[in-house]
């Protein structure tokens, strides 16, 4: 159970984004949550175990590299865990599916989920994964509400 603090993210239209801290009193790590209906785009059948597999690997590659090339970095680099989900079984041309990101950093030294400066490096990787990952997938489409209603 998580006893930290939960910050909700209201700059993304197609994606639920939280923010918050492991543990609230000595934080020693921080996690970005990104939830979203994953709508297909195409109407063939296609290999969604791949797709799926080509997506996780996608937003790890890409924190890897955000991680590695930041010098002034709050987070230890090699230590990180992500948590992708989506149901392959459940996908289906013209049907939305749930899909769910839990990355999980964690710090080199305490730092409140409050400061502008972890604020700054959190929306840093959201913006990365949600450009260069979620939007530019040629699979999905990705709302934020299940139905249009």
């Amino acid at each position: 159970m998580k006893t930290g603090k939960e910050l909700k993210i209201k700059n993304y239209k197609n994606y639920n984004v939280v923010f918050g801290s492991v543990n609230n009193k000595t934080s020693k790590a921080v996690y970005i949550n990104i939830s979203a209906w994953a709508e297909p785009l195409i109407e063939s059948e296609i290999n969604y175990t791949r797709v799926i597999k080509d997506l996780n690997k996608k937003i790890k590659q890409v924190i890897f590299n955000h991680l590695n090339t930041k010098v002034n970095n709050n987070f230890i680099k090699n230590n990180t865990i992500v948590d992708f989900d989506i149901r392959e079984s459940g996908i289906r041309f013209g049907k939305r599916s749930f899909i769910n990101c839990e990355i999980t950093l964690y710090l080199d030294q305490e730092i409140s989920i409050n400061s502008e400066e972890m604020r700054f490096d959190l929306d840093e990787i959201t913006n990365l994964l949600v450009k260069n990952v979620y939007e530019n997938d040629k699979t999905f489409n990705f709302h934020n509400k299940k139905n249009l209603f």
